[in-house]
C-alpha cells in the first residue's frame, strides 16, 4: 500500500495524530454540563468576532451552577455514582433551563475518578483501531478491579505514527457507572454528545491558551486540583507522558491543613516519578486549575515540589468572558473544565 492511502487509511482509523479528514471530524455541542460531586454547572459558548489571527473566539453566552447534597454523587471505579438520580438530574435540568432551555445536544464532563486511565506502551503500532482494543483489553484485563466485559473504552495514540514503540491513551469506565451519567439527560429530550473526564478537558483549554506559547518545546505540568481529588498530567514536548488521580478522603477535605497537605505529597511523589522514571530535568511551565483549598497555598507547594513556579489558568485567553467580568473570579476556574468541553478539539 502506498504511504499516502496508508495514512488515510490510519486516519479514517483513528490512529493517526491530528485531525482526521473534515467530513469525518465531530462537531461537538457549544453546551456543557459538568457534574461533580458537589455541584452542577452548564456553560453555553456562541460565536465571537474574528480576531487579528482571522480566527473567531468563543464567547461565553450563559453560565449557571448549583450546589448538591453531600452523598448525591461519589466518584468510584465500581461502586454506584450517582445511587439516587432524582436531585442530581433536577439540577441538571434547572441549571440546562436556565442555559440553553433549545439545546438538545450537548458535552457532558464527569469526575476523573469514575473511570481508569492509563498510558500503554506496545512494540509495534497495531494494524487496527479494533487490533488497538483488543490488545488494551487483554493488558487491563488483570489490574482493572471490574470484569474486562463491563468496561467501555477508548484509546487515543499519542506517539508518531512512525514510532516503533508506539503510547495510547487509555480510558475506561464500567458500563454500568457511564449509564448512571448519561440517564440523567433521558428525560428532558437531551443527547449527550460527549461523556469526557474532568482534567481531559482542562488540558483542552490549556493547550488553547498555550497556543503561541511554545507548547511544542519542553516539560510541562498539568494540576487539576477539584472536588475531592488532584489530577497530574506531564507534557513534553507538546505530548502527554503522565497520567495521576489521587482520590482525598472526608477528613483530608474538612481540614483545610491535612488537605494542603495532601497535595504537596501528591505533588513531591510526582515529582519524584518524573525525574526518576521519566529523566526530567526541569518542567518550564506549571499550570493549575484550584476548584477546592486555597489557590495561594497549592500554588505556593507547586513552586517548592514541582521546582517550577505555578500559575492558574487565564480561561480569558481561551474565552470571552462577559463584559465587566474578573478572570480572577473563582467562578471560573469551577467551571473550566466545562469551558474546556465546549471549546471542541480544535487543540
Amino acid at each position: 500500500m502506498e504511504t499516502s492511502q496508508a495514512t488515510n487509511l490510519l486516519r479514517v482509523l483513528g490512529l493517526l495524530p491530528g485531525p482526521g479528514p473534515a467530513r469525518l471530524k465531530p462537531r461537538l455541542p457549544r453546551t456543557a454540563v459538568q457534574i461533580s460531586s458537589g455541584r452542577v454547572a452548564a456553560i453555553r459558548l456562541a460565536r465571537g468576532e474574528s480576531g487579528k489571527g482571522g480566527e473567531a473566539r468563543p464567547v461565553l453566552a450563559a453560565h449557571q451552577e448549583t450546589s448538591l447534597p453531600e452523598g448525591v454523587v461519589e466518584p468510584s471505579l465500581t461502586e454506584p455514582n450517582v445511587p439516587d438520580p432524582k436531585p442530581v438530574a433536577q439540577a441538571v435540568e434547572r441549571v440546562l433551563s436556565a442555559v440553553a432551555p433549545r439545546d438538545s445536544r450537548l458535552s457532558v464532563v464527569i469526575p476523573d475518578g469514575a473511570a481508569r486511565v492509563s498510558i500503554l506502551g506496545f512494540t509495534r503500532m497495531p494494524a487496527s483501531r479494533q487490533e488497538v482494543q483488543q490488545l488494551v483489553r487483554f493488558r487491563m484485563q488483570k489490574v482493572l478491579p471490574f470484569r474486562i466485559e463491563e468496561a467501555v473504552l477508548d484509546c487515543h495514540l499519542l506517539s508518531d505514527l512512525a514510532s516503533p514503540e508506539p503510547e495510547f491513551l487509555v480510558a475506561l469506565i464500567q458500563r454500568p457507572i457511564l449509564w448512571q451519567y448519561e440517564r440523567l439527560f433521558t428525560g428532558g429530550e437531551r443527547v449527550p454528545g460527549l461523556v469526557d473526564l474532568e482534567s481531559f478537558n482542562v488540558a483542552n483549554l490549556a493547550r488553547v491558551s498555550w497556543n503561541g506559547e511554545g507548547s511544542d518545546s519542553g516539560d510541562r505540568a498539568l494540576v487539576n486540583v477539584a472536588e475531592g481529588y488532584l489530577t497530574v498530567l506531564f507534557f513534553r514536548d507538546g505530548r502527554l507522558n503522565f497520567y495521576r488521580s489521587k482520590s482525598f478522603g472526608p477528613g483530608e477535605r474538612r481540614e483545610p491543613s491535612r488537605f494542603h497537605a495532601a497535595i504537596r505529597r501528591e505533588l513531591a511523589s510526582c515529582a519524584a516519578f518524573y525525574r526518576e522514571h521519566l529523566a526530567g530535568t526541569g518542567l518550564i511551565r506549571a499550570d493549575f486549575r484550584v476548584a477546592e483549598g486555597d489557590a495561594e497555598t497549592v500554588l505556593a507547594a507547586a513552586g517548592q515540589e514541582l521546582g517550577c513556579a505555578g500559575r492558574l489558568l487565564d480561561v480569558s485567553r481561551a474565552v470571552t468572558l462577559p463584559p465587566g467580568s474578573d478572570a480572577a473570579d473563582p467562578r471560573w476556574q469551577i467551571l473550566l473544565p466545562a469551558l474546556g468541553a465546549a471549546l471542541g478539539r480544535k487543540a
